[in-house]
């Protein structure tokens, strides 16, 4: 059994929709599949435009949204010659719904789900009925109908994974035996029976899902790039693919917008230990990479190179941290307590700062925050560094290997790259530091080429 996850990347119109439907036929002569589908490309966007005006009264712009959306979906319809009675039905549900918020005013984060899992809903169910339409039985169903269960945090739901399993099993395995079941990604049901949605590049987290939930062989990512590469070929001339990869490390290239990776998609496969490939349906020849359990051990030791642009150091420093427990507790609570996210931490032995990277356009607030609430006899003084970008050298093959810090920061040094701050974890498969935002790329290709990222990789 395989899982393929079809990204908004390759789905923009009706001669899209044909080529999935046309493949997935050729394919499922062999081996049962279930299909997992984003929104067309742009249309979640849509969908969230059209929530903010309705929450602003703007009906007049909700209703220009609202054909426009309307002419999308059902043009396609026309050239593929669907019914989508489902598509009409949902576009009339939308509707109902963006006029009731124009009238309240507001939207809270429940119908914000609601309104962006909708896309799915659309795409989902024209390639479903196109599928039908070309002899194969297919059905389709929203996640919440194929079973994925979550909690109640709207806009990043956390999947319940015993719930999820359970249910997932139950409700797709009958169905495999002469369906090719249609699942709507990105969106889940909490226990409360509400809509949820997953975050950015929440589909892939539905197709691991639903892949670890069924004792998938494979999990099949179809996107526009070949897989994994071993960093960005805007910075990099001779990036190169990688052709395997372990989930670790994946893990931490998503963090660094790999391929726009949902940073927990991996969490499911790797309970299960099921592998997930990444390939482009334009290039359906190269067989992309395969992220697995298995850590490939070869001459590389640093595997890629990612870079993330647009963050800031704030440092928080006083004689009177130095010896006191409970100090880092204080601050990390007030910044969970004021919905800040900290992306990397540093501190000295010596106690008396603390250095953290937040996004830069949150770093202003937690300054703000920070200092109203923490300066005193014990926090002197809180410093903001802004314009910087994080680094990291990523590979499981740094693990245990002598000299790997010097290399990185000796080639980085090289090109006249300062270094603010430094981090690295206990299990050696991440060094990160921070640079100013215009030395970053430099940084970047220093470390690629020390460790030849652009040659071949080993059989």
């Amino acid at each position: 059994m395989l899982i393929m996850k079809f990204g908004g990347s390759i789905l923009g119109g009706s001669r899209d929709l044909e080529s999935v439907a046309d493949y997935l036929m050729e394919a499922g002569g062999s081996e049962r599949i279930v299909a997992v589908v984003s929104a067309l490309r742009g249309v979640t966007d849509h969908l969230l435009r059209i929530g903010s005006l309705a929450a602003a009264g703007d009906e007049p712009a909700v209703f220009r949204e609202l054909d426009s959306l309307r002419s999308i979906h059902l043009t396609i319809c026309d050239e593929l010659d669907l019914k989508c009675r489902r598509v009409r039905d949902e576009l009339g549900r939308l509707e109902k719904i963006a006029i009731g918020l124009t009238y309240i005013g507001e939207i809270t984060p429940r119908l914000r789900d609601l309104i962006a899992s909708m896309g799915e809903n659309l795409s989902g169910s024209m390639l479903s009925e196109l599928l039908e339409k070309k002899g194969v039985k297919s059905r389709f169903l929203t996640g919440g109908e194929a079973g994925i269960v979550t909690d109640d945090s709207y806009g990043e739901a956390n999947p319940l994974l015993k719930a999820t399993r359970v249910y997932v099993r139950s409700r797709l395995l009958p169905l495999l035996q002469d369906t090719l079941p249609v699942v709507a990604g990105f969106s889940g049901l909490s226990q409360e029976g509400r809509v949820t949605t997953l975050g950015r590049g929440g589909s892939d987290l539905t197709a691991v899902l639903l892949g670890s939930s069924l004792g998938s062989r494979e999990v099949w990512i179809w996107t526009n790039v070949d897989g994994l590469l071993t960093a960005d070929p805007r910075i990099v001339r001779d990036a190169r693919l990688i052709r395997q990869i372990s989930y670790r490390e994946a893990i931490e290239l998503a963090h660094f917008g790999a391929k726009r990776m949902h940073p927990r998609f991996l969490e499911p496969a790797m309970v299960t230990s099921t592998p997930v490939r990444i390939r482009n349906f334009n290039n359906r020849g190269c067989r992309g990479t395969l992220i697995s359990s298995r850590e490939v051990r070869s001459r590389e030791i640093v595997k890629a190179v990612g870079l993330r642009k647009g963050v800031s150091i704030i440092t928080v420093r006083g004689v009177g941290m130095i010896g006191r427990p409970g100090t880092a507790g204080r601050l990390f609570s007030l910044l969970g307590e004021s919905g800040l996210n900290v992306l990397m931490i540093s501190q000295s032995i010596s106690e008396s700062d603390i250095s953290i990277v937040l996004e830069a356009d949150e770093a202003e607030r937690a300054r703000g925050v920070m200092e109203a609430k923490l300066l005193g006899p014990i926090f002197r003084e809180v410093l903001l560094d802004r314009g910087c970008s994080v680094v990291a050298a990523i590979g499981s093959g740094m693990r245990g290997t002598p000299g790997v810090a010097a290399r990185v920061f000796g080639a980085v040094s090289s090109r006249g790259v300062n270094v603010k701050m430094i981090a690295q974890g206990s299990s050696e498969v991440n060094i990160s530091f921070v640079v100013d935002e215009a030395d970053g790329e430099e940084a970047v290709r220093a470390i690629h080429d020390e460790f030849e990222l652009g040659r071949e990789e080993e059989s």
